[in-house]
C-alpha cells in the first residue's frame, strides 16, 4: 500500500507547515530559510519531499531550531545533518547540554522507531528510515531569552524561555507577521475535539508561569507541535489552555486526597489520552501521567492559573 500523501501547507507568505499534522515541522522564509522544530525519523524524507514541492533551494535553508529536545521533535536532525551538512542547529542552553548525552542516545532511537512503527502501520510512510550512521547531534549555536534570530526581509523570530513542559523548552515569536511558536508550551491540544491535555512535565509552577508568559504578545496565530495552527485569538487559546491545567491539577488533588492511589488515577488518565492519541506507545502516556501527579503535589499552587 501506497504512504499517503502529505502536502505542505502555505500559513503565510513567509511560513509553511511540513511533515504530519500529529508530527509537524515549520519552514520560516526570509532571505534564509530556518526549520522550527527537529521533526522525525520518519518525517524527514516527507520534508524533504515537501521542501523540494515548493521549490526552495534547500542551501538557503540555514538553521532548524529546536523549542525542545524530546524524542519526537528531534528525530530527523541526524537525517538533515548528514544530508545537508551546511545546516546549522540551534537549541537553548539546557538543551544543547541534554544533546550532547550520548546516554540518551538508545532512548531517543527507540522513540523514533516506534513512531515510524505506528506511521508504517497507518499507512502513513512505506517503509521505516533507514538508522543513521553515527548518530549524533552536533548543536551549532545556543539561543537564549531575548536572542533574535534574524532571516532578512524582514523575518525575525525573538526567543522566549518557556520550561514547565520541559527545562529546555523556548517559544519563539515572529513580529513581522504576529507568528507564535508555541511547542509543546500549552500541552497537548486536539482542535477536533477542543480538548487539552496538559503537559506539565518539568513543573506546574514553570508551565503556568510560561503561558502566562506568552499571553502579554500580540500574536495573530500560533503554530503547535502537535495538530494545530491557532489562527485567530491567541490569546484565548493561552487561556483555555491556562484553565485546562487549572482543571486536571484540581482533579488529580482531588482524587488523592480522597485516598485513591496515584498509579490508578494514572492509568485512567493515560486511557484518556489514548483515546486523543496514538503518536506515542501506551506505556510513555502512562508514565507522563504519573510524573503530572507527581508535579501537582510538588508545586500545585491556587495562584499558578491567573493572568
Amino acid at each position: 500500500m501506497n504512504a499517503k500523501k502529505h502536502e505542505p501547507i502555505e500559513i503565510t507568505s513567509h511560513l509553511y507547515q511540513l511533515g504530519t499534522p500529529a508530527f509537524p515541522a515549520f519552514l520560516s522564509m526570509g532571505k534564509d530559510g530556518m526549520l522550527i522544530e527537529g521533526g522525525t525519523g520518519p518525517t524527514f524524507s516527507i520534508m524533504v519531499n515537501q521542501i523540494e514541492s515548493l521549490g526552495i533551494d534547500p542551501s538557503i535553508i540555514k538553521y532548524i531550531v529546536l523549542t525542545h529536545t524530546h524524542a519526537d521533535h528531534i528525530g530527523a536532525v541526524p537525517h538533515f545533518q548528514r544530508a545537508w551538512p551546511h545546516i546549522k542547529l540551534l537549541a537553548s542552553t539546557v538543551g544543547a547540554k541534554i544533546l550532547a548525552k550520548t546516554e540518551l542516545f538508545k532512548q531517543f532511537q527507540l522513540t523514533d522507531l516506534g513512531i515510524a512503527q505506528l506511521m508504517k502501520a497507518k499507512s502513513e510512510i512505506d517503509a521505516l528510515p533507514e538508522p543513521v550512521e553515527n548518530y549524533a547531534f552536533h548543536v551549532d549555536s545556543v539561543v537564549k531569552e531575548g536572542d533574535r534570530i534574524d532571516l532578512g526581509e524582514g523575518i525575525v523570530w525573538k526567543v522566549y524561555e518557556t520550561p514547565g513542559h520541559s527545562p529546555c523548552h523556548i517559544t519563539l515569536f515572529e513580529e513581522k507577521e504576529g507568528t507564535l511558536a508555541l511547542g509543546d508550551t500549552t500541552g497537548f491540544y486536539v482542535p477536533e475535539k477542543d480538548v487539552f491535555w496538559p503537559n506539565y512535565f518539568e513543573s506546574l509552577d514553570k508551565y503556568c508561569s510560561s503561558i502566562r508568559k506568552l499571553a502579554t504578545l500580540p500574536a495573530k496565530r500560533a503554530i503547535l507541535s502537535h495538530n494545530a495552527v491557532i489562527k485567530e485569538n491567541v490569546r484565548k487559546h493561552l487561556e483555555k489552555a491556562m484553565k485546562a491545567t487549572e482543571e486536571y491539577h484540581h482533579e488529580l488533588m482531588t482524587r488523592l486526597e480522597s485516598g485513591e492511589v496515584s498509579e490508578e488515577i494514572a492509568m485512567e488518565k493515560a486511557r484518556f489520552v489514548d483515546s486523543l492519541t496514538d503518536i506515542q506507545p501506551f506505556k510513555i502516556m502512562y508514565d507522563l501521567c504519573k510524573l503530572m501527579i507527581k508535579n501537582s503535589s510538588v508545586n500545585g499552587k491556587e495562584d499558578h492559573f491567573h493572568f
